[in-house]
């Protein structure tokens, strides 16, 4: 399939960083303390050409697509709804499973050094200034994830952006398709219309109490009381515990210890370099004697981040003055090593000859890394062991709370038994919900016909990582009619609404009609009595219409024959009626800036559409089992 080639020439080539931050902050998001689960049948969401997809996927799969939607829309509350969500995500996994299978059996592997190298691109990995694979490790036992396990996924997702760079590199527009999707663009058109304000339509309206009452009597289920319910229920909470735990200083001591044990000693060198490229016509011999010339000049006084500037081949780091980074003996080519070891501060080393290119490397700094001492460490360790002890009991809380549930089936038995207290709310609805019992699933069940029935116990269900409620209805208000006299008013509004609305679709009906029989809407206004207006040259941007009355207008064709002519909504209940009178093909040329533009926009279009495609063909061919009861 295309994109398999441009794959492996980025993988063999010049380390190309894609993606790299918003892989590692997706992880950095998602992991974290969860229900741990099984690899039982009865835990798996589905399996994909024999690969199991599991509930830990799933759970973190549903935080990202959550996470990412509540940033698109810049709104930190925002919820799908629970089956929805769990909907996309398995599909994602599934689609995400079959492309890593594909990739894996095209040879299209990301080594560990390769996924170090992309991670040693973001600053929470680093320790002292440098990267720390140790840091990496743990980072991923922090949040409840094996090293090994999360080193995996980046891979995966590695190899997914760079699956998707060669798409976009082997897919091409041709020149035609985007002067002709330039010309749509940039195309204007001539329109008259009339427009049908509400405001105007409903002066004749008249609303008797008579009208009034019998719209009431037709309508009852308007005009009705919100259900409620009274709940009594028993909240587990982290906070909770974790203001209950208690910490000896020894258990402290020990945290340290493990902390000294596993700390990097390694000295840390910061270099930098000046990089002359051997080919061609370049040999060699040639470069080490530019090299050696450029480290005389160095040694008359001339500046080495200026020389950088001037001669370095190396694109990806001459405008940051050579800067290669941090290593602890292992991170840079083992010559490079080599070379920093005969090396004070400030000096620069003699050509170094590494693959194709020869340097001149420049040691700027040299650390020697100590440990915290016990004291300045104390406070964080302490917090440190109190949340993981907390969280370690509220996960087993929550496991004996699910499990007394359905044996006892008796809330208050349930407090006896775990030393909680129980709790009650006022009577809440749907729509104004009492704290924590705004969760849509929960709301669902207390609500719902299917849901739990006054005197019955309900599941554990967790709100969020850190909360969980089981509870039970102790009294409900079901919906009744509210009185006439009470919401008058409002039927009389709901009731001049509807015949409004009535009223613009028999004009919009009739005006559609005489259209269709040829008549122009100038013949039509002065039959109606209605204004006919015209604008020339409206574009697809414009902001004489709302969007959506602009895509109707440029949807709809110019017939030569016959009215071009269609509806499309305005503001509140108005609506317009148009008749296309002109299209204007732009003659505005097209800068060659402009024009490339375009063209990345239209090549990013069709990799995303053959990305699109070749996922389908291979879902198609995949054989997939999907778990029903989850």
């Amino acid at each position: 399939m295309a994109g398999i080639q441009s794959i492996r020439d980025n993988l063999g080539g010049t380390f190309v960083q894609i993606g790299v931050w918003m892989i590692v902050i997706s992880f950095a998001l998602f992991f974290g303390w969860g229900t741990v689960f099984s690899t039982s049948d009865a835990n798996t969401v589905a399996t994909v050409n024999g690969k199991k997809i599991d509930l830990y996927d799933l759970d973190l799969q549903m935080r990202k697509i959550q996470s990412s939607l509540a940033q698109r829309f810049e709104d930190q509350n925002f919820n799908l709804e629970e089956d929805l969500l769990k909907s996309l995500s398995i599909n994602s996994l599934i689609t995400d499973t079959v492309v890593n299978n594909y990739l894996s059996n095209n040879e299209v592997k990301i080594s560990d050094l390769t996924a170090y190298r992309l991670l040693s691109k973001n600053e929470i990995f680093f320790e002292d200034g440098k990267f720390s694979r140790q840091k990496v490790e743990n980072f991923a036992r922090q949040n409840g994830i094996l090293p090994n396990k999360y080193l995996s996924d980046i891979k995966k997702d590695i190899a997914l952006n760079f699956w998707k760079a060669g798409l976009k590199d082997s897919s091409f527009v041709i020149q035609n398709e985007i002067e002709r999707q330039i010309n749509l663009a940039s195309q204007t058109r001539d329109i008259s219309f009339i427009k049908l304000n509400s405001s105007t339509f409903g002066k004749d309206l008249e609303i008797t109490e008579e009208k009034a009452l019998s719209f009431y009597n037709q309508n009852l289920s308007l005009f009705q009381t919100e259900e409620e319910a009274k709940v009594r229920f028993v909240e587990i909470s982290l906070e909770d515990l974790e203001k209950k735990m208690s910490i000896e200083e020894a258990d402290v001591q020990r945290e340290y210890d493990a902390y000294i044990q596993d700390f990097d000693f390694s000295i840390r060198r910061s270099a930098s370099h000046l990089m002359i490229k051997i080919n061609e016509e370049v040999s060699e011999a040639k470069a080490i004697s530019m090299a050696n010339d450029l480290k005389k000049k160095i040694s008359s006084g001339e500046d080495f981040e200026v020389l950088v500037a001037e001669y370095s081949e190396d694109e990806g780091t001459k405008n940051f003055e050579g800067n290669l980074g941090v290593s602890d003996g292992s991170a840079f080519p083992k010559e490079f090593e080599i070379a920093l070891l005969d090396l004070k501060v400030g000096e620069i080393s003699g050509p170094v000859v590494l693959d194709r290119s020869v340097h001149l490397l420049k040691l700027t700094e040299v650390k020697n890394p100590e440990p915290e001492d016990f004291e300045s460490m104390k406070g964080n360790l302490k917090e440190d062991l109190e949340e993981e002890l907390a969280t370690s009991d509220f996960l087993n809380t929550l496991e004996v709370a699910a499990d007394l549930t359905f044996s006892l089936n008796n809330l208050d038995a349930l407090s006896e038994e775990m030393q909680i207290a129980v709790k009650e709310t006022d009577f809440f609805s749907k729509e104004k919900p009492a704290k924590n019992f705004s969760d849509e699933t929960l709301l669902e069940k207390i609500f719902s016909d299917s849901g739990i029935q006054e005197g019955q116990l309900s599941e554990l269900i967790e709100l969020n990582k850190e909360l969980a409620v089981i509870f039970e209805v102790v009294d409900f208000k079901y919906p009744k009619t509210k009185d006439f006299e009470n919401v008058k008013e409002l039927v009389k509004k709901e009731l001049r609404t509807k015949l409004l609305k009535e009223q613009m679709v028999l004009q919009q009906s009739k005006i559609l009609s005489l259209l269709k029989k040829g008549e122009t809407l100038q013949e039509i206004s002065n039959q109606e009595g209605l204004k006919v207006e015209s604008y020339k040259k409206v574009s697809r941007d414009s902001s004489l219409f709302p969007r959506t009355a602009l895509l109707e207008i440029f949807n709809t064709p110019r017939s030569s024959e016959l009215i071009s002519y269609s509806t499309a909504p305005l503001k509140g209940e108005d609506r317009v009626v148009f008749t296309i009178d002109a299209i204007n093909d732009s003659s505005e040329k097209i800068s060659n800036q402009e024009l490339e533009s375009f063209q990345n926009i239209f090549l990013e279009e069709r990799s995303e559409s053959e990305l699109l495609d070749l996922q389908s063909r291979m879902l198609e061919e995949a054989s997939i089992t999907r778990n029903k009861t989850i």
